[in-house]
């Protein structure tokens, strides 16, 4: 094959490009958009499925992220850097990652190059190219020296070819997925940006999508269709009623992506689109948790906040639940140090104030042989006072306490002064009239008459070992109960009926 040839071909292959310099793929935009945090860490990566477009945020320039390899992110300098395939980029404010949806084959360049008039380097430059930067494949060609050449068309409808060597053809595909460092696959865009100094991953994507992650990690996706639609009308309106990037967790709702969904919470998802809670025509921020155990709980009872009438506590003795009841021993020792006392203390007794309407706890004051202490606080705070062998706090503060008080010992005894009473194992250095005269007690024994017999201040005196908590649910307890949620859809109750019994005087309507 001839050169003339070569060129009457790369002409005509020009030709056909700069015919068709449409794209057929589009940035995915949101109407409800959602930003959650997936990824946080020194340095993360992302492994995509699909080709997405790479913006920098400082330079606001555009290229393309090449799919089925892994893209690393770190901080170098308090710059955020991209690593792909040998070539590197960095910005001060990140990066954002578009997502493409279409039919289109996109030639990606993982280093610099030149595109050219025709499929050798003899022909003159048309445009310059950068790493991560990419065109439209047109079509593809072997020249006389056995090289592969592409021919591309760009976004500015520059037409030119480029040598395989430096690129890479990618398709766009249908469903774009990011898939994280732990495996967890997204839908959606990302941004990666710094925080502190670390990178942070951050799922853009829209409301519903985000849902199809969330539901079936919140309620199980085997329950009742009423319960998963109850869960989703729930999780919608917290979505829409908070700011800001979300957490991926507890802490607000546990997302686990495209990965965790599953056909039944999807459904839940599409038959309630749109729908939220609402009280006199105002989103209701609609808590929820696993376990009421029997009740659920006033939010000034709990949170220490103004009284809302749909957060009001109403009965829930249907609910079914592994955690309706629950139990655990804590050790005298977690309860020192959690009070401040030193852990060679004896712990005397517990006391608890219940001041919430069911009972719930809202102080808790530990009394030893060296003085008494108190802790009062909301729902977190009281769940986080008895701290288990494993330094996990209780599933709520509706709870009770069991333990046996130390009784007959030394602790018991007190000697009268004349400034009042000192107990019998702090006489040290107390002086005391004896049949030989004034003498200063000593450390060490110390041995009284008592009307129950002789004492000595060495008695064996241990105190409480443990505490045994006897509570009720699991969570907050404000809102619905997740598994109240189930029972009653498992005893007829359609989902807007059960959301109407948890938030009191609510409406379901499209937000």
């Amino acid at each position: 094959m001839n050169k003339k040839f070569i060129a009457v071909l790369a002409a005509i292959s020009l030709s056909f490009a700069c015919a068709n310099t449409a794209f057929a793929y589009k940035q995915e935009t949101y109407s409800k958009q959602i930003q959650v945090e997936v990824h946080n860490t020194f340095t993360s990566s992302l492994n995509l499925n699909g080709i997405y477009k790479l913006e920098n945020l400082t330079t606001k320039e555009m290229f393309f992220a090449l799919p089925n390899t892994p893209i690393t992110f770190s901080q170098v300098n308090g710059e955020v850097s991209i690593y792909q395939k040998g070539a590197a980029m960095y910005s001060s404010q990140g990066y954002a990652l578009h997502a493409l949806t279409g039919n289109e084959k996109i030639v990606v360049f993982n280093a610099p190059v030149d595109g050219r008039k025709g499929a050798t380097a003899d022909y003159a430059v048309v445009k310059s190219y950068k790493p991560f930067q990419g065109a439209k494949y047109v079509t593809e060609f072997t020249n006389v020296k056995g090289e592969l050449w592409y021919s591309i068309t760009d976004e500015q409808g520059a037409s030119s070819w480029v040598p395989a060597t430096n690129a890479t053809v990618e398709s766009v595909v249908s469903q774009p997925l990011g898939k994280t460092p732990t495996g967890t696959q997204y839908r959606g865009s990302f941004n990666v940006v710094k925080s502190g100094t670390n990178v942070q991953i951050v799922n853009r994507l829209d409301l519903e999508n985000y849902l199809k992650g969330v539901i079936p990690n919140e309620s199980p996706a085997s329950w009742h269709i009423e319960a998963l639609k109850a869960q989703t009308v729930a999780a919608r309106s917290y979505t829409l009623s908070k700011a800001g990037i979300l957490s991926s967790t507890t802490k607000d709702q546990m997302y686990k992506g495209y990965t965790s969904e599953h056909k039944n919470s999807n459904a839940a998802v599409d038959a309630t689109k749109d729908l939220v809670v609402k009280y006199n025509g105002k989103l209701v921020q609609a808590y929820y948790y696993s376990t009421s155990g029997g009740r659920t709980a006033n939010i000034s009872d709990v949170w220490n906040s103004t009284q809302v009438p749909q957060f009001v506590s109403v009965d829930d003795s249907i609910e079914q639940s592994p955690y309706k009841n629950w139990s655990v021993q804590i050790s005298a020792t977690n309860i020192l140090k959690k009070f401040g006392f030193s852990t060679s203390d004896q712990l005397l007794d517990v006391k608890l104030t219940k001041g919430g309407a069911n009972g719930e706890v809202t102080a808790v004051t530990a009394i030893t042989n060296s003085g008494e202490k108190t802790i009062t606080g909301n729902e977190t705070v009281m769940r986080n006072v008895f701290l288990d062998a494993s330094n996990k706090s209780l599933k709520s503060n509706w709870f009770d306490i069991s333990f046996t008080k130390p009784t007959g010992g030394v602790n018991d005894i007190t000697v009268q002064q004349v400034n009042g009473t000192t107990p019998i194992d702090s006489l040290n250095g107390v002086s005391v009239q004896t049949a030989n005269g004034v003498v200063s007690i000593p450390d060490g024994s110390v041995s009284i008459q008592t009307s129950s017999g002789v004492v000595n201040t060495e008695t064996v005196q241990t105190g409480i070992q443990s505490i045994t908590v006897n509570g009720k649910g699991y969570g907050h307890r404000i809102g619905m109960s997740q598994y109240g949620a189930k029972s009653r859809a498992e005893a007829g109750w359609t989902y807007d009926r059960i959301l109407k019994h948890y938030y009191q005087g609510v409406t379901i309507e499209k937000y």
